[in-house]
């Protein structure tokens, strides 16, 4: 019986497609079997470096498998991160303590680059780092030459409150330890003298600033100096002249003998003012924000005669002479009162009735560095 040719071809072509199906099945099988190996030796250890890596630079810990290598996500990651993770531990040390009722800061630092640059990294520019800085500098400057004496890793210490208007700043205590000089410095505030004449004093009680003679000073009572020619000025440039804080009606008196050459110019700014010029010397003398004026232009004056009265006119937040020596042919040239050479000048110590309450002041200001 013969059969049909078209029977025995079906068969032949089920052979072949059962014989394709077993190889299919054993192929699959196989790359299973590759891949579960792939995942279980290769894949794992590249996920726990990227989580390790995660918890180090402060990316998230559910990192992908498919991340690339440590060395390649090191270059994805952003600066900020990467500055963040290699960024020193801060050596500077501040604090706000409460002293006799008022709120008082303390800061100490070693000194990098600057005295300006370190406290601007400390205090934001924002609350007033380059007036802080200046008000040390000032204080400094009776000790050394800071352009010239500074050095690096320097150390400062200094108390100080914050107040309003344009000085921002009262120190209270400042100590700075000299690589230069290989001694400290120290300078505290001290007002209980007597009403109207607080100064700044070093350990044993001597004055660190210079005072006038009272035969030449511009005004003989004052609570302090609360700025030197040169100083940071807030929305200004340097100062122009030497402030010295003082009650409205104070007494100002010519430095020297002189003429008269204008009065209350230009009043807005200045307040009602007076302008001497002292030929012989070489300079003419400049006093500011005054309440009363007793000369006039042309008017000739001896040396410590009464000119007018101190007050807070003109462009003035509190009250207070602005005193100016300028060079005669040059006004810009401005000269400080205490390094003047046609001025005199002496220190001041504290008298014997007044030392225990000024080291009593000194205990004070010194536990709030140690309690910081």
């Amino acid at each position: 019986m013969d059969i049909p040719t078209s029977s025995l071809c079906n068969q032949n072509i089920e052979k072949k497609n059962k014989f394709s199906l077993q190889y299919g099945f054993v192929f699959l099988f196989i790359i299973s079997v590759g891949l579960n190996i792939h995942f279980l030796y290769f894949d794992k250890p590249v996920e726990v470096a990227s989580l390790k890596l995660g918890v180090e630079t402060g990316l998230p810990q559910n990192i992908e498998k498919s991340l690339p290598e440590p060395e390649a996500l090191k270059k994805e990651i952003p600066e900020p991160v990467l500055k963040a993770v290699v960024q020193p531990v801060s050596y500077v040390a501040s604090s706000a303590e409460t002293l006799e009722g008022k709120t008082v800061h303390s800061l100490s630092f070693k000194v990098r680059s600057s005295l300006n640059r370190t406290v601007c990294k400390i205090v934001t520019r924002e609350n007033g780092c380059a007036a802080l800085a200046a008000h040390m500098g000032r204080l400094m400057a009776w000790f050394v030459d800071i352009k010239k004496s500074m050095r690096n890793d320097d150390y400062l210490e200094v108390v100080y409150q914050r107040l309003e208007g344009p000085e921002q700043f009262k120190i209270l205590k400042l100590s700075y330890k000299s690589q230069l000089f290989g001694k400290t410095f120290e300078t505290f505030y001290f007002d209980a003298i007597d009403p109207g004449s607080g100064g700044y004093f070093d350990s044993e009680g001597t004055e660190i600033a210079q005072r006038i003679i009272e035969a030449q000073s511009p005004i003989r009572k004052y609570t302090e100096i609360t700025s030197l020619p040169g100083d940071f000025r807030k929305g200004m440039g340097g100062h122009s002249g030497t402030d010295f804080k003082a009650k409205v009606g104070t007494p100002i008196y010519s430095g020297f003998s002189g003429k008269v050459t204008r009065v209350n110019w230009n009043v807005r700014a200045n307040g009602y003012c007076v302008e001497i010029d002292h030929p012989k010397l070489g300079i003419k003398t400049l006093y500011l924000h005054l309440s009363r004026v007793k000369v006039k232009p042309g008017q000739t004056v001896k040396g410590g005669q009464q000119i007018a009265d101190s007050g807070n006119t003109g462009r003035s937040f509190a009250p207070h002479l602005h005193y100016e020596i300028q060079k005669r042919k040059n006004k810009k040239r401005i000269y400080n009162p205490f390094t003047f050479k046609h001025h005199k000048s002496y220190t001041r110590k504290i008298p014997s009735q007044h030392y225990q309450a000024f080291q009593d002041t000194i205990k004070l200001y010194n536990s709030v560095i140690k309690e910081s």
